[in-house]
């Protein structure tokens, strides 16, 4: 089997939107809508020299050897899309990959999907590995948004955006409902500590806590009903979040009587708490981790 091994970027954009298109215009309007659509993010990725692989669903997966043309190619995706009714959710990456058989693999094509699906509809999220590939003039029109943990990676990944078309920096809704500049935007230094039985942990800004049945986990809960990985808790820019991504869920309370379900979702942490991976912390079985934010 004959197998290529090369660096490339790889793109990956995801239509959003096309669900309430076909509730208002019917399906045969709809469909001729999103087919346009991907028809006209192919075509920008061939014109820009870049291998379309597949489409699967309402996606388009391409492949670049230039990232410089990526970029171009990830630039007018964005334009063309604001033009309608329909949005992208956009991964960027680059790095070693495998392909053979028409497809590509390696972990930069599981990462770029992450990328995508973590995405906003009219996001373009772009790792640092194609940042760093890019020309110093070209990576002007990237900012960094923020560290991010992405599902199935331990480390927590520093990602880019675009700037918007007028080079305006973007505002950021802080916790308190204050616009703030992050360029001028100072985040405080807290400390998360986690406490379940004997086992304890801190993290501080940029660092992270995993919690799971599996013993690479920071903190192991060794219940059935726990996911190997389960959730992390992180800290950047002086947030403190969950980050969850298991099957079952974890319930978490930030104050008496206030109890909330996630699942496979982020959530602010404010002040001290419990962490109940799973099941209610109110049953006998919950396996209850507390935390508590600290200011230094």
């Amino acid at each position: 089997m004959d197998q290529e091994r090369l660096l490339a970027a790889v793109l990956l954009a995801d239509v959003v939107g096309s669900t309430p298109l076909y509730e208002r215009i019917g399906d045969d309007a709809a469909l001729q809508q999103v087919s346009d659509c991907l028809d006209a993010m192919r075509e920008i990725v061939a014109r820009q020299g870049g291998d379309f692989i597949h489409s699967k669903g309402d996606d388009v997966f391409s492949l670049f050897e230039n990232p410089e043309a990526a970029l171009r190619a990830v630039c007018q995706i964005s334009r063309q899309l604001t033009k309608g009714p329909l949005s992208a959710r956009i991964g960027l990456h680059f790095g070693a990959v495998i392909r053979t058989r028409g497809e590509v693999f390696g972990d930069v094509v599981n990462v770029t999907a992450r990328l995508s699906t973590t995405a906003n509809p009219g996001e373009v999220l772009i790792s640092q590995s194609f940042c760093e590939a890019l020309s110093a003039r070209s990576r002007k029109a990237l900012r960094l948004l923020d560290k991010m943990a992405l599902k199935g990676k331990q480390e927590l990944f520093d990602v880019y955006t675009l700037w918007s078309d007028d080079g305006a920096l973007g505002t950021q809704i802080t916790s308190w409902g204050t616009i703030t500049d992050k360029r001028s935007a100072s985040p405080r230094q807290i400390n998360l500590v986690i406490r379940y039985g004997d086992q304890l942990r801190s993290c501080r800004n940029n660092e992270f806590v995993t919690i799971g049945r599996s013993p690479e986990c920071n903190i192991v809960v060794e219940r059935p009903w726990v996911s190997r990985h389960h959730a992390t808790f992180t800290i950047s820019n002086g947030r403190a979040r969950l980050v969850e991504r298991s099957s079952s869920g974890t319930f978490v309370s930030m104050g008496p009587g206030h109890e909330v379900f996630v699942r496979r979702e982020d959530i602010l942490l404010f002040g001290s708490g419990v962490i109940s991976p799973g099941l209610r912390s109110t049953l006998g079985d919950a396996q209850l981790l507390h935390y508590e934010i600290v200011s230094d």
